[in-house]
């Protein structure tokens, strides 16, 4: 079975973007802190999914029915704060990256990790991950695709019934097949699905 890194487009579509603290960790906090950004924003429309760099992000409704299908998920609350620009503008309905409508939105991820096999094509270093070759990558609009035989690799004795789990001291959120398929008959917009290797 295959394994994805679930994100979201940047600056495509209209999607407006998040970005979050770079002082807090998502799984040893009760809120994160967020703003609107408008360095790659798209525009002002949320989507389903709203990218913001490495945190999972979408709307709460949503959360819930993942919740409800894959039970291994944790939600996160957004305490949404004001940027410079926000701050010292004289018509704030000029910020064009500015959402005019406000939809609850919540912070995602698993509290569940695994090892990866010693076949996985990762580069580590006494800091930790360095590069994962040869997984599927995200270029502006287009999609690299993972090289053949490359990636993470995981036991499916391991892994188990899991589908939402993340790679032993790394950020990234994986999720297995029947979550992509989930997701893909839900029709949710502005959702990615990069492949990153398999679970054999």
């Amino acid at each position: 079975m295959k394994i994805y890194n679930i994100t979201s487009y940047a600056g495509k579509d209209s999607f407006a973007i998040l970005r979050p603290s770079n002082k807090q960790n998502i799984k040893e906090v009760d809120v994160l802190d967020v703003w609107w950004d408008d360095w790659c924003s798209g525009g002002d429309k949320i989507g389903d999914f709203v990218f913001c760099y490495a945190i999972n992000v979408c709307k709460n409704s949503i959360f819930k029915l993942l919740k409800e299908n894959f039970k291994e998920l944790k939600s996160v609350e957004l305490r949404y704060n004001k940027t410079d620009k926000e701050l010292n503008a004289k018509n704030i309905k000029r910020l064009k990256w500015l959402p005019k409508e406000a939809i609850p939105l919540t912070a995602f991820f698993s509290p569940i990790s695994f090892d990866c096999l010693p076949q996985s094509t990762i580069i580590r270093s006494e800091r930790g991950i360095e590069e994962i070759i040869g997984v599927a990558d995200l270029r502006g609009d287009v999609i690299i695709p993972r090289e053949q035989g490359k990636g993470l690799f995981f036991s499916s004795n391991v892994i188990g019934d899991f589908d939402f789990f993340t790679l032993t001291n790394s950020g990234f959120l994986l999720c297995t097949e029947r979550v992509k398929e989930f997701c893909k008959n839900q029709n949710y917009e502005n959702v990615i699905f990069l492949e990153m290797g398999e679970i054999i």
